[in-house]
């Protein structure tokens, strides 16, 4: 490299770089001399040999009034690297801690086209973290059908666990899953796992994008959990009541209520309703319940009573029972709210309130009648 070249990377200009090789050349010169070497202006000439004084590589002395100029050894250019180098060390802490302050942005990755999100999903079974998805998976079941099936079989065999927050009625083996309401459907999968948040759109052409961050992982996977670990959560329309039907069979010894009647049971369907009382004999839970006390709540019942084992029903007027079918598990209570435009139910896992209606069912059962 030019010796021009490494001079002015010491942050001296082409005119202060001549200035000095000039000096070096000369031995000692006047500021007058040195300018018309160089064919410079004096005065110009003049600040050179000031900058290059304050940088330590100029000396000057006094000679018969007259100011002569003298180039430091060029071993005072290590000298000056060396003083560079102390004062960098005395402040290197300080900007260390400046760039420990300084937060990296998200990477993010985009997969397009089903080959890309192929590849984007099995960059889960890769992690081998738990999993937790947010939004649709019968989408991606309906995408990619061979698929999904060969990635959650390495799931199960990974012993990758699932947790699912769905609006749809998803089972799957070691997976674990919770029901979002009827108004929180989405054709959009968020699944979140170690550091990574992978947002599925399932268009026409599905777009995966991957998010790599451990705070926006977190952020996800709290706000998950807040949702799963709610008291209270809302069903819409008879596939709502369905299925929570089903939820209260988890965790108990008894199933009761009371507020039922023919219109609520044709709302269920006396299929799933037998689908349903298979399921919780096959559990061993017995049943109480509370009816209406009108002809077709009557017929209807006096029939399932028949069939059906440990099912006890007992009738009171829907006066004594209010607007609303209260169905209580050890753990839950599910409120069936009949409107004129759709059925909605609230399942709430509050302790205080399951206990509050138990006491309050007990008190109608004494009341009631065969």
């Amino acid at each position: 490299m030019p010796k021009e070249t490494v001079l002015q990377q010491f942050g001296l200009t082409d005119a202060e770089v001549k200035v000095y090789l000039a000096l070096l050349t000369i031995g000692e010169a006047t500021a007058s001399a040195i300018a018309r070497r160089n064919g410079m202006n004096r005065t110009f000439t003049y600040d050179r040999l000031k900058k290059l004084s304050d940088f330590g590589l100029v000396s000057s002395i006094i000679k018969d009034s007259k100011k002569y100029f003298k180039a430091a050894d060029p071993s005072q250019l290590l000298a000056v690297l060396k003083e560079r180098e102390e004062q960098v060390k005395e402040i290197l802490p300080e900007l260390e801690q400046l760039k420990k302050g300084l937060q990296r942005g998200p990477e993010v990755e985009v997969y397009s086209s089903i080959k890309g999100v192929m590849t984007a999903v099995n960059l889960m079974l890769s992690e081998r973290k738990a999993i937790y998805l947010y939004g649709t998976l019968q989408k991606f079941q309906e995408a990619l059908p061979v698929h999904f099936d060969i990635w959650n079989k390495r799931r199960i065999k990974q012993n990758i666990h699932l947790k699912i927050l769905s609006s749809e009625d998803v089972h799957l083996d070691a997976a674990e899953t919770d029901l979002l309401s009827e108004e929180e459907h989405s054709i959009t999968s968020t699944f979140t796992f170690g550091e990574n948040v992978l947002i599925i759109l399932w268009g026409d052409v599905p777009i995966a994008i991957l998010l790599k961050s451990k705070e926006i992982a977190g952020n996800t996977i709290a706000f998950f959990n807040a949702i799963w670990d709610r008291e209270v959560k809302i069903y819409s329309g008879s596939k709502g009541i369905q299925l929570a039907f089903f939820e209260l069979l988890n965790d108990t010894k008894e199933f009761i209520g009371f507020g039922y009647n023919k219109l609520l049971a044709d709302v269920y369907t006396k299929d799933v309703s037998d689908q349903w009382h298979v399921e919780r004999i096959k559990r061993g839970i017995p049943v109480r319940i509370i009816s209406y006390d009108d002809s077709e709540s009557r017929d209807y019942f006096g029939q399932r009573t028949e069939s059906k084992k440990d099912f006890d029903v007992r009738f009171l007027p829907k006066e004594l029972q209010g607007p609303a079918c209260i169905s209580l598990s050890d753990t839950m209570i599910a409120t069936f709210v009949y409107t004129e435009k759709k059925f909605r139910v609230i399942v709430n896992k509050n302790k205080e309130t399951v206990a509050v209606y138990k006491k309050y069912f007990e008190e109608l059962w004494g009341k009631s009648t065969l």
